[in-house]
């Protein structure tokens, strides 16, 4: 598969689902942790879609080029916009097309983008069907599942 730039309804659809979540990360290099809310929204929103921007325009070497420049603007004039009831799957989904498409840079693994969206699957797994009944620990009095 070839690594793309995600949409920006794809950007609000991750920061809603974090809004929703409560979701505390940081968006600049200082390390605090903040709220994802409406008001920090479109700064994480940004964040992402930067980091997104940079793996495709390194992926495909497209530093300097027109593709890129338009690239750049669209980050610039991003503007958050709330997308409601997103369920968890679809918010899991999304988060994870966002981080294929975000790999492409041998420093993403250390990135704030990278850490906002492994906050945001852990917090994620919480919201999945059979969590809440599931055993906190697995022992030998509970059978695996049949095949």
């Amino acid at each position: 598969m070839s690594a793309f730039v995600v949409s920006t309804a794809h950007i609000d659809t991750i920061v809603s689902a974090a809004i929703d979540l409560e979701l505390f990360a940081a968006r600049t290099d200082h390390g605090t942790l903040e709220r994802v809310c409406h008001e920090t929204a479109s700064a994480f929103g940004k964040m992402l879609l930067a980091e997104n921007v940079r793996s495709v325009v390194h992926r495909y070497r497209l530093t300097g080029s027109t593709e890129a420049s338009d690239y750049g603007e669209v980050m610039e004039t991003y503007e958050f916009r709330y997308r409601p009831c997103i369920g968890a799957g679809i918010a899991a989904k999304a988060l994870d097309c966002f981080d294929y498409q975000s790999c492409e840079t041998d420093t993403y693994e250390t990135s704030l983008a990278y850490a906002f969206t492994s906050r945001m699957a852990k917090a994620l797994n919480k919201h999945l069907n059979g969590y809440e009944a599931a055993p906190w620990g697995i022992d030998d009095r509970i059978p695996a599942p049949a095949h």
